[in-house]
């Protein structure tokens, strides 16, 4: 299997048009839809961003073998957690899913933090206004 028909296929099964990854790029829809034809080649900064979209290794994306196996810590498949893949999740929470991708490590913890605090705050204000209307009862 090629790059440009990789790319397809991986864009695919991630739901995403043609669009959404054009726009993560910062390409016009014609430029990313020349990658899926093979007519161009993205370059590495582009490989790098699509490696992170399709949350794949850049070995998946090109056809060279993986240099180290993986070692499991021997759970079996039926121990794993069910995952929810992309394709799964509604149109804004793919755009939600690819942006934070596309943030560093460092961004990313910071989000994170900021979006638990800030739904343990919400959590506080609701219990609170939940305790003030019972003792109005």
């Amino acid at each position: 299997m090629t790059l440009n028909q990789r790319l397809k296929k991986f864009r695919v099964a991630s739901g995403l048009t043609q669009q959404q990854v054009a726009d993560v790029l910062n390409l016009d829809r014609s430029t990313y839809a020349y990658y899926e034809a093979g007519k161009t080649t993205p370059d590495i900064k582009s490989v790098s961003k699509l490696v992170k979209i399709f949350n794949i290794t850049y070995y998946d994306l090109v056809d060279e073998p993986e240099p180290c196996t993986v070692v499991r810590d021997g759970a079996t498949e039926e121990d794993d957690i069910e995952i929810m893949h992309i394709y799964e999740l509604s149109k804004a929470e793919k755009q939600l899913v690819i942006n934070f991708r596309m943030l560093s490590a460092k961004q990313q913890e910071d989000l994170l933090f900021s979006l638990s605090s800030s739904a343990l705050e919400k959590r506080k204000k609701a219990r609170k206004g939940q305790s003030a209307e019972d003792t109005e009862e």
